[in-house]
Formats: structure tokens, C-alpha cells, sequence
């Protein structure tokens, strides 16, 4: 979706959805209303273009004349989970200072670069419905290259956690020069998160707990419920 030819014109191309049927091929009409807002419509017809082009201008005027379109863009303008927003326990912002003659006094820890203690982004897949919901990108990870080399790192992590032979794994905890990477599975979701490098392993799977609670309490906006998994 990313090519500039879908964005600027109608698009029929044949698409291979090997968990739908690896035999065959569908058919994806492709519509941009904006740079961010498009309609895909799916058909095993190679010759339906036009009535998929009929079906797309019938959605389009309903979405208008309701403003759900309007709400939908003003959505993406603002932006989804953000790492800064988290709703983080005190107890985890609070590290004892220097002793004196009355013991050890709580002092704040401040918010790190990208979220809490340095949180920076994570990925959440719901097992059951086969969704998952990702954080916006939070500083330094800022430039396409940057999410590229996140992207592919969770990559890795994921076949890691997953090769046949030595998996599934439940846990994994990785750090290098680049991020703190720390995958967590469970037979209802799997977590995946990137931290600053220099963040403490012990905060790092509190601060998992919480972005997991946090999910669970806005499952139901940013999942589609009631439905079967997709068998794509």
C-alpha cells in the first residue's frame, strides 16, 4: 500500500492470500481518499473492477454523508497508543535517594526518552482474534530508516521465539547497542517491546505489565471484537 501508483489512481491487482487458498489469487480493488484513508475491496472476479468501482463511489457517499470519513481522518491526525500516555503506577516512579539520619527518602525518577523509563515502542497481537496493535513511534525512533531497523529486530526476536525445535519460548530478553528487547508470550497475546538500551531489566518487564493492562483495558476500541479470527 505503500507504492505511489495506489495512491494516485484506482487499482485492480491480483493478490496471493496463502492462508485464504495458496492455489489462487483474489482480486484487491484499491481506493485512496487521502494520503492515509483508503477502501479495499476483495472479489475472486478478475473482471469486476467496474462493480467494485460502483460499490466504492455507494461507500463513499455514505461515509461522507455520515462523517464517519471525517472522523475516521481526524482519528489518524491524531494519533494512536502513545508510550507517553501510559498510565504508570507511582511506586515505579519513585527510587530511594541518598540515606540520612531518618532512612532512605523517595525521590521521582523522571520519564525517560520515549515513555516511561525509556520505553520506546511495542507491539501487542491478541492470540484468539489474530489482531494486534502497535504504539505510535516514540524519540529517538523517529526516522523510517530507525522503524525499518526496529521492525526488523522484532523480526528476529520473533523467529527466535517461535523456531521449530527450541520453541516456543515464553520470555526473551535481549540488549545490544541499538535497543533492550523483551518478547513475552502467552497463550492469550504475545508482547513485544523496545526500550533505551540503557533501561533496567527488572523496571522493563514492570512497565510490560502495565502496557499489557492498559491494552486490556481499550481492547474494545482497538480491536475488532464478535468476529471469528481472520483465516488470511
Amino acid at each position: 500500500m505503500s507504492s505511489e501508483s495506489f495512491r494516485t489512481s484506482e487499482s485492480f491487482s491480483p493478490i496471493c492470500l496463502p492462508r485464504y487458498n495458496p492455489q489462487a489469487f483474489l482480486h484487491a480493488y484499491v481506493h485512496f481518499f487521502d494520503d492515509d484513508t483508503y477502501v479495499m475491496l476483495l472479489t475472486t472476479r478478475s473482471d469486476a473492477f467496474y462493480h467494485l468501482k460502483d460499490c466504492r463511489v455507494r461507500i463513499e457517499a455514505v461515509l461522507l454523508k455520515s462523517n464517519i470519513l471525517t472522523t475516521v481522518q481526524r482519528s489518524i491526525a491524531e494519533g494512536g497508543l502513545r508510550v507517553e500516555d501510559l498510565p504508570i503506577d507511582r511506586r515505579f516512579r519513585q527510587k530511594p535517594s541518598s540515606t540520612n539520619n531518618q532512612g532512605q527518602v523517595p525521590t521521582e525518577v523522571s520519564v525517560g526518552t520515549g515513555g516511561p523509563f525509556g520505553l520506546w515502542h511495542f507491539i501487542y497481537r491478541s492470540i484468539y482474534l489474530d489482531q494486534y496493535v502497535s504504539s505510535e513511534f516514540s524519540p529517538p525512533v523517529t526516522s523510517h530508516r530507525q522503524q525499518k531497523s526496529l521492525y526488523r529486530a522484532y523480526q528476529k526476536l520473533y523467529a527466535s521465539m517461535h523456531e521449530k525445535g527450541l520453541g516456543p519460548h515464553k520470555t526473551q530478553y535481549r540488549r545490544d547497542e541499538n535497543y533492550t528487547l523483551l518478547c513475552w508470550v502467552t497463550p492469550d497475546f504475545e508482547l513485544y517491546a523496545a526500550f533505551d538500551p540503557l533501561a533496567d531489566k527488572a523496571m522493563a518487564i514492570k512497565i510490560c505489565n502495565q502496557v499489557c493492562q492498559r491494552v486490556k483495558e481499550v481492547e474494545n476500541e482497538v480491536f475488532l471484537q464478535g468476529a471469528s479470527p481472520f483465516s488470511w
